[in-house]
This record gives structure tokens, sequence and C-alpha cells, in this order.
């Protein structure tokens, strides 16, 4: 080896380390590893003897061999893989420091998953074991661990979880994983377990100074971490509960031919013995522990196809058998009886976990209880709750619900409790681990008790009375909390913020409505109680803070367990809550005794006192806010219900009944209230109107119940009438506020819907005629603040109302808004200096094309499609994209041409043909039979390609890094031109190569799949057209496809960019199959500038990359072209 070159390099890794030469290093580092041999990186690693340089000669060796795979060849790539193993087994085995052993393993591994597919059965087998017969070879300790962890990188490598890049496609990985896990992966499971079984005594005693025992345990865990292709479980189910915790818990689904590994009996005394000897509650956390409280989280999560006979109790019993113990059973009394020592007393455990935290560098306990919490949820939700409690007379514990004792339910339950209250210690004494914990076991209770797809699991009533209890002590937790928080004084802190997310909300209701029988009456009263001091604090002038919060705190929580959050769907009474009533209802109770129903009249009762309260301190914009999105998700769900089984909500809040409709008449009253009432509180305003009021009005029988009201009709009256308060409010409010409006009047609407609608919409217009009446007046009425606010608050109550467009109210709000339109117009035209008003009427103009174009007449359709071609040209007439742009920001800008490219493709998008045919043949006729409809009312393609005339010379690059614009500009033009190729051909010169610009550059952008597909279906349905018409004699797209002074073609220029990117751009597999369609075609359309584009190719290859270019392309044309 020239020693030049090694000094070289150690001097460039030296030059890392300093700012004034990093560059430079980082420049002469990456040249060798482009220019560099197997045999030049393998001299510097054997020459040099600092740590840093042989570092980065092992980066530049994995490089060289992997990047280069088939050029280094295999006798060369055997000859490093002996060389690496050798460097780790030998060399390295005793070096105390693991960073250049770590990076060595890697390579080798990586090599041996790069070869795997190349080499046979035996080359396979050689390759593994070459390591365990090195190591043994060796005959020490170290150098059996380093062939432990070097099984151990393997293993990682052939593993999706923590493969690292190899350059290979995803089959490749994939069947590297299968091979490795039916040929191999067992083997290395008993290998695994057998070294540590062996290592075990000396490393629980401290005498395993080598680490082969943590290096055992390593591997061991990268094993029961793989993940198997045969796993079990809907990846539908598990996409839905990604993100908690459940979902992250260790879950191990080995074959059943591990059986006899993992579930012989004592197969884990070893492992119990080692783990309560390492992991001392006052002792530090070692790596040895981690490993070995990894290995136990594991083992926790094992289920699958590795457990018989373990369901076979019943159809024993049925057959007059006697029972015995299933394996499931005896594996979960296994690891039960590994934790409870660390977790029992349950006080205790805590103590030594806040000891811990409180004294650095001795974490023990804290990493101790936090482990057991990970493996308790890892095994609950294996075996649920039925499980455990199986497991109690195995443990020395009495069955749950036994006199005198609890079983293991008891002892979860009571340390679940004393986790919850060190989590709630005063900031500065409960470090993150108790909040950890009490997260771990509350999502532990939730799995013990609770199914996310198939909801209570019907525990045992122990099992009932203790998620009750935890249930209580959560919710007196919260409680805690709240009050806490009220008395902050940081104004950035909202109370309670964290605990009224909705994640942790659904897991506390998910373990409420488990024992719904209990926890719902718990709930009322402290709700009723919570109330109770609020009213007397208002009584006594005393500070309120304590209660606001605490009522937040608590509505949220009733609302999250009585019902679920609809996300576009009716939701049902839960289960459980539903089994809470018609329990109460079986044991004779008397009226008001439903838990359900007396904690509805709870929430109620909020209502009612927020509603009198209004404004006041006894109802802060907060409660309301909590108080109404509660409500909101009580109605949507129980405000006159029709369901069947439930006859004391029914009878309170049910259809037709006299509770449905005070219930109804209060939450309207709420509605305004918070409208009304409460100005400049958006966040509330946003409630009332995009949650509140749709949940009202969703269900027929709640809606009928609503609209019966006074409070209704005085809603009504006041949009109508056009209140000023109602007008001061948010401009998107106001839309929210029709849209949610209008929607009333869906199926089942009692009276003349239509001019119901025109009175809503009465005073918007009005106004807006007034504001549009000429120019003076508009530009007079834009110049002021409150002017503009007027009109864009009238444009967006407009907006809400053609979003809300229903059968019956179509002609009523079409008629309102051509009442309108020429005022729009003037506006439009009045508001250059005003983005976001040009955008709102953009946006509205596009609005009402999707939502009536299917309902118009020809004429109709007409005047729309001609108003909204007067807005394009006023649009280009004063160049308003570039005055927004010298205005205001670039966002401006993008906000309008964004709006201008969606109506073009609502435009596009419209049932103009519907509306013809209705017109023709009523209101719900259907087409001319035997023949076509009638001609379209609008040239649709003439009225687009203007705007795209109009909008194409607004664009600009830094517009088109906006994603979503260039998105939707790119799939109109794809659109355009696979519907309408024989308009573009018939567009002005200038016109055509302006849209052809675009498309050249669009086939040139990267790094966005849609782009790139709109754009090479463009380009394909362009050039398809133009072949064809050519074939059959047509003109194709004429003069506007001629050859420029370069000799080349528009399309041929556009082939030209798309070989471009496809051979030396960055184009993924996803960019070559967009490509396929539409590199034919312009191949085919200009074959000179294929040639052209392929000799270009030949002419810069080099060597045997020329000669096999040359090949490829003339094969290429020799194929296909000429066929």
């Amino acid at each position: 080896m020239d020693p030049a070159v090694v000094a070289g390099f150690a001097e460039a890794c030296a030059g890392l380390h300093h700012p004034a030469t990093r560059v430079q290093a980082e420049a002469a580092l990456l040249e060798f590893r482009l220019n560099a041999s197997v045999e030049a990186c393998v001299g510097v690693l054997q020459a040099s003897g600092d740590e840093g340089v042989r570092f980065q000669a092992l980066l530049a060796l994995r490089e060289v061999v992997l990047g280069r795979w088939a050029v280094v060849g295999a006798q060369a790539r055997q000859a490093t893989l002996q060389f690496l193993l050798h460097t780790s087994l030998v060399q390295l085995a005793a070096d105390p420091r693991p960073l250049l052993r770590t990076q060595v393993n890697a390579t080798a591994a990586a090599i041996i998953k790069r070869s795997w597919v190349e080499a046979n059965p035996a080359e396979q087998e050689q390759q593994l074991s070459a390591i365990h017969t090195q190591a043994a070879a060796v005959g020490t300790a170290a150098a059996r661990r380093a062939g432990l962890e070097l099984l151990t990188a393997v293993v990682e490598e052939f593993s999706p979880h923590t493969a690292s890049q190899l350059g290979l496609s995803w089959e490749v990985h994939e069947l590297c994983r299968e091979s490795l896990e039916s040929c191999y992966l067992h083997r290395l499971l008993l290998h695994a377990l057998g070294s540590a079984r062996e290592a075990a005594p000396a490393a629980a005693s401290g005498a395993d100074a080598a680490g082969v025992c943590l290096a055992a345990l390593r591997l061991l865990s990268a094993v029961l971490g793989w993940s198997f292709s045969r796993a079990g479980g809907s990846g539908v189910w598990r996409m839905l509960d990604s993100g908690r915790p459940a979902a992250e818990a260790a879950s191990l689904r080995p074959p059943d031919s591990w059986r006899e590994a993992l579930l012989a009996p004592d197969s884990w005394g070893w492992l119990a013995q080692l783990a309560h000897a390492v992991c001392q509650p006052q002792a530090a956390e070692t790596p040895l522990m981690s490993a070995a409280l990894r290995v136990v989280e594991q083992l926790c999560g094992l289920r699958g196809d590795i457990f018989w006979g373990c369901d076979t109790t019943g159809s024993r019993a049925a057959l007059g058998l006697p029972s015995q113990p299933s394996q499931r059973g005896s594996h979960l009394a296994a690891m039960l009886r590994l934790l409870l020592p660390w977790l029992s007393p349950p006080a205790a455990a805590v103590a030594a976990a806040r000891w811990s935290a409180a004294h650095a560098g001795q974490a023990g306990g804290e990493a101790r209880l936090l482990s057991a919490c990970r493996a308790l949820l890892a095994a609950a939700g294996v075996h649920r709750a039925a499980g455990f409690d199986a497991a109690s007379p195995a443990l020395g514990l009495t069955a749950a619900g036994a006199a005198g004792t609890l079983g293991v339910l008891g002892v979860l339950s009571e340390l679940t409790t004393a986790v919850l209250a060190a989590a709630a210690d005063p900031p500065g004494e409960a470090d993150d681990w108790a909040g950890e914990a009490a997260d771990l076991l509350l999502e532990m209770w939730v799995e013990l008790v609770y199914d996310s797809c198939r909801g209570p699991m019907g525990s045992s009533q122990a099992a009932v009375q203790a998620a009750a209890a935890v249930f209580a002590a959560v919710t007196d937790k919260g409680l805690t909390l709240a009050a806490a928080e009220a008395l902050e004084d940081d104004e950035e802190v909202e109370g309670g913020e964290g605990l009224q997310a909705e994640e942790q909300l659904a897991r506390v209701a998910a373990l409420g409505r488990a024992s719904a029988r209990l926890s719902l009456p718990l709930l009322a009263e402290r709700l009723q109680g919570c109330l109770g001091a609020l009213q007397q604090a208002l009584q006594q002038g005393a500070d309120p803070s304590v209660p606001l919060e605490q009522l937040c705190w608590l509505a949220a929580l009733c609302a999250a367990v009585l019902a679920d959050a609809g996300d576009g769907e009716t939701p049902l009474v839960p289960l459980p809550v539903a089994q809470a009533g018609e329990a109460a209802a079986a044991g004779g109770a008397g009226a008001g005794a439903d838990p359900a129903q007396r904690l509805s009249a709870g929430l109620l009762a909020l209502g009612g006192h927020c509603l009198v309260q209004a404004g006041q301190v006894g109802a802060s914009p907060r409660l309301v806010e909590v108080a109404a999105a509660s409500l909101a998700r009580w109605a949507d769900t129980y405000l006159a219900t029709e369901e069947e089984g439930m006859p004391a909500l029914r009878a309170a809040f049910g259809a037709g009944s006299q509770g449905g409709g005070q219930a109804a008449q209060m939450l309207v009253s709420l509605v305004m209230s918070a409208l009304t009432r409460y100005p400049g509180e958006r966040a509330l305003h946003d409630i009332a109107c995009a949650r509140l009021l749709p949940a009202l009005l969703r269900r027929p029988a709640a809606r009928q119940a609503v609209v019966d009201s006074p409070a209704w009709h005085t809603l009504c009256d006041a949009v109508g009438r056009g209140d000023a308060g109602l007008l001061q409010l948010a401009e998107k409010v106001q839309r929210r506020l029709l849209q949610s409006l209008l929607l009333a009047a869906g199926d089942g609407w009692q009276g003349d819907a239509g001019s119901w609608a025109g009175h809503l919409l009465e005073s918007t217009a009005v106004q807006l005629r007034q504001a549009g009446a000429s120019d003076a007046a508009a530009r007079a009425a834009l110049q002021r603040a409150d002017g503009l606010h007027l009109v864009v608050s009238l444009i967006e109550r407009l907006r809400g109302a053609v979003r809300g467009t229903q059968p019956a109210t179509q002609a009523a709000l079409f008629q309102q808004f051509t009442s309108v339109a020429p005022a729009l117009a003037t506006l439009f035209d009045a508001c250059r200096t005003q983005p976001v008003a040009v955008t709102l009427i953009l946006k509205l103009a596009g609005e009402v094309v999707e939502h009536h174009s299917s309902y118009l007449s020809p004429a109709d359709a007409q005047a729309l499609c001609s108003w909204s071609l007067r807005l394009l040209q006023l649009y280009s007439a004063h160049n308003l994209g570039q005055v927004s742009a010298a205005t205001e920001a670039l966002g401006d800008r993008y906000l309008d041409l964004h709006a201008l490219i969606k109506l073009l493709t609502k435009l596009t998008q419209g049932d103009w043909d519907a509306g013809t045919w209705r017109h023709t043949n009523g209101a719900h006729g259907a087409p001319p039979a035997g023949g076509a409809p009638q001609a379209a009312a609008v040239d649709v393609a003439a009225l687009v390609f203007t705007g795209l005339d109009i909008l194409v010379p607004l664009l600009s690059l830094e517009l088109l890094k906006f994603p979503k614009l260039c998105r939707a500009y790119f799939a109109l033009l794809a659109h355009m031109l696979e519907a309408y190729p024989e308009r573009m051909a018939q567009l002005p010169p200038r016109v055509f190569q302006t849209l052809l610009s675009t498309l050249q550059f669009g086939v040139g952008a990267t790094g966005d799949e849609e782009v790139t597909q709109a754009v090479f279906e463009a380009a394909a349905a362009l050039a398809w057209f133009h072949v064809q018409e050519t074939a059959a004699g047509g003109p194709g797209l004429g003069s506007n496809n001629a050859a420029g002074a370069d000799g080349l073609t528009p399309l041929g220029t556009l082939l030209q960019a798309s070989l471009q990117r496809l051979i030396h751009g960055e184009a993924g597999l996803e960019a070559v199959d967009h490509a396929a369609e539409a590199v034919l075609p312009m191949a085919l359309a200009d074959p000179p500038a294929l040639q052209r584009a392929g000799e270009a190719l030949v002419v810069a290859a080099a060597g045997v990359a020329k000669s096999s270019a040359q090949e490829a392309f003339t094969a290429l044309v020799a194929q296909h072209l000429q066929s």
C-alpha cells in the first residue's frame, strides 16, 4: 500500500474536525470513495491504527463493494467478507470501543445479504456457519461475544424494519427475509437461547466481563423482534390503531415450530433469575438490564399459532373431560410470576421509581417499572382480562372476586392508582417516568377490557369493578390537575389541553364504557357536584376558576363516554351504554335510574347553565366552547333517537317526546347565544356553526325537532334580516352558518323550502347589490376596512348557501345568485388591490358551477358560463395576478391563481347536459330516447382554453413550487389534452406553444408523482392524437407541430426532455411507468428526434457502456418503431 495514499486519507479524516478544512476534507474523502479500489480501502484499514481513519475507510469499502457489485467480482467480494470476519472476530474482538466493530459487522452483514439471492443454499449455509466456526476457533469469550454481535447484525440487516439501503428492489429484500425466516431463523433462536442460558449465571453474579450474555440477549431480542410473514391480524385495524401505545407494544407471532423452544416448562427460569439479579430498584441502569427487560417485554407479547389447546377448555367440559391448563395460560402465569415481584406491593414499586428518578445514575427502579408496564401492556393485548383473572390461582392469588383479595387485576388496579397519584404530583416532583407509566397502564386497562373492533370484551364482574376503580382514579386525577391548572398564571397554558386531547379522551372513555354501569353514575355525580360548586361560588362572589376548569374537563369526558365522534357518519349508542340502561330497566329501578339518561340530563343542565349565564363570568367562553362541543357529540347520538331497546332514553329525549323538543330548543338557543353574546371568540363560533348546528340537523327526526322549535325561527329570522351582530362574525364562520342552515332543507322538509331559502339570503342579496351598484359604490365600499369586511362576509355567506344547495332550494338559490351576479362582476372589477376579494369571487364562481350546473337550463347554463368568462376577462384586463404579487406576498397570487384553476377545473366537471335533460324532460327527466341529448348549452373547451391563455402568462417558477397549484394546473391540462386534443390542435400558435412550454417544464419537474403522472398522460394524449390523425390522412397537430430552426418538432422537443429526465434525471420506477405510455407515441410522431437522442446517448457513453447503449438503441428502433 502506497504510504502517501494512507497519509493523504488520514489527513482528510483529520480535516473533518476543523471548520476551516472541513469542506476540502469532505471533497477529498468523496473523491477517494468514487475512485478507490477494494484493495486501497483494505490497505488503509490495515495500515492505520487511528479509529477515525479506519471508520472512514470502512465506509468507503462498503460503498465500493456494494456500489460496484458486478465490477468487483465474486472472488474479491468473498475475500472482502473473510477479511471483515477476521477483523471483527480476531482483531477487534477484545477492543472495548464498540464503534469500529459495529461498523465492521454492519458492512459484513450487508455483503452477506447482497449476495444472498445469488448464492445457492450450500453457500448461504456456509456464510452463516463461518461466523460461528471462526468464533469457536479463536476460543475466547471475546470472540464468542463478537460472533453473537455479528449474527445480530445479520438478523437486523435481513429484517425489513432495520434493513439498510442497498439499492435493491423491495422484492429482493422480501426474498432475503423469507429465506432467512424459513431456513435459519429458528436455528439462530436456539443458538441465542443456548448462549444466553449458559452465560446467564456468570452475568447474574457480575463475572461475565466479556459481555457474552449481553450479546446473546441482544441476538435473542433481534430474533424475537422479527416481523413474521404469517403474522395474523388485520392490517386495517393495525392502521386504525396506529399512534396508540398499544400499537407500539411488543407483538410476537412465531410459527408453531418454535413452541418447544419458547413454551417448554421452565424455559425462562434462567431469565427470571438474571432479571431479578440485575434489575435492582436502587441500581444503575446498565445495558444488561435493558437487554433483559426488553426480552421480557417481547415474550409477554407472544401470540398466534404457537399456542395450541388453549381454547379447548369449553369443549373438554362439554365432553365431560377434566379441564387442563392451556399453554397460553401457563405462559402468561410464567411471565406474571417474573413481573409481579417488581410491582408488589404497588406503593413500594412506585416509591422505588420515584427514588431512582430523583438520584441521577440510579435509574434501576424507574427502568424496571416502565419495562414492567410495557410488558403488561403487551400481555393485555393477548390475554385480556379473562386470562389475567384465570392466572391468579397459579400465582398464589385467590381468583378475582373472592373474599379478601382481588387477584392479579386487583394488584394492577392498585398499581395504576399509585402511578396516577405520582403523575399528579406538583411539577418538578414527578418526572417523565410517571406520566409515561400512567399512559402505559391506562392503555393496558383499555386492552384488558375493551377491543377497538368488537367493543367491550364481556369481562367478569370483578374485572368490571377493577376497571371502574381505575376509571374513578383517572377521573379524580383529571379533576385535580384541572384545579391546579386553573390557578396557574401562565397565560399561554390553557388548562386541561393535554387531558382533553381526543386520543387520551378516547382511551379513558373506552375504560369508562367497559364499566358503564358503575362509571356513568360516577360521572353524573361528579358533574352535578362541579356544577353545584360553580353556582355556589357565583352566589358567594368567590373565584369560579376551579369549578369552571373542572367542568370543562368533565364535560369533554362525559361526552366521550356517552357517544362516539360522528366523523361523517351517524353514530349509534355505544353497546355498553345501552346494556347499562337495559340492566337498569331489567332491575325494576324507577324513572331516572338509567345511568345514560341521568348523565345526559347532567350535560343538558350544563348547557342550560351556559345559556342562563351567557356573557357573564359564570359561563366563560371556554366553558361554553367545551359544552357546545360536548353537546354536539351527545345530540348526534341521542337527540330524537329512534333506536330500539332504550326505553328511558327514548322517553326522555326520543323523537316526539317533550324532553327532546325542550333539548332542541335549548341547543338552538345555545347556538344563537354563542354567536351573539361572545364577540371575538372565533373558536366558540366555529364550534357552534361547524359542530353543534350540523349535529342538530343531520338526522331527520332531530332535524324536525329543531325546525319545530321557536329558537330555530329566531335564528333564521336574524340571519334573513342581516342582524348586525351576526355580520360581525368572522367571514368563514358566516359561510359555515349559512351552509348548515341551508342543509336543513333536506329529505322530510315540510313547507316551501324555496321561499325559506330565499328569505335567508334576502338581506345578503340586497346588500351585495347595493355594494356593487356602480363602480364608484364598489370602490368606496372596498376602500374602507368595515366595507371590505362587509363585502367579504356577504360573499362568504353566498358561498355557504351555494355549498348547502339541496334539490328543493336550488332554484331559489340560483335566482338569488343571478340577481347579484352583475354586482359581483362590478365588485370583481373594483377590487384590484384586494386579493382576498378576488380569490373569494373566483371560488364562488367555481362552487356555483359545481353545485348548480346539473340543474340549469341551456339559457341559465350559458348565462353562468358567460359570467365566468367575464370574470376571466376582467382578471386578464387588469392583470390582477401581477397586481396582487406587487402589493402583497406571493401567497396572495398563489391563492388567486389556484382559485382560477379550480374554477376552470369545475367548468370541465360540470354536468351541463344533465341540466339540458332536466329542463327538456322535467325535473327528473332522462336523456331523449334513441339518440343523443340536445346540444350542450356551452362550449366548455373554448371557455377553458381561453382561461388557460389568461392563466399561463401569470404562472412562474416560484408559483409552480406550490404543490397544490402545480398539481391542479397539470391535472387540468392533462384532462383538456385527453378530452379535447383536436381543440388543442386548433389553437393559435402562440397559445399552443405557451401551453406546450408548461408541459415541457412539467416533464423536467421531479419530486411529485401526481405531477409526473399528469404531465406524461397529457403528453401521451397529444402525441397519440397526432399519430392517429396523420395515419388516417388528417393534419394532426398541423402547423403547430412544425419543425423549428433546430429541426425538431414541438413533440420531438418534448420527447428529448422526457428522455433527458429518464436517463439523466431523478427518474424513479413510478416515473418510468408513467413515461412508458408517452415516449412511444412521441417517438412515432418524430422519429428523427428519437434518432438524435439515441446518438447523443451513445456518444456520451464510453467503453463497454457505449457498445451496450448502441446495441440497445438499435434494437429499439428496429423492433418497435419500424414495426
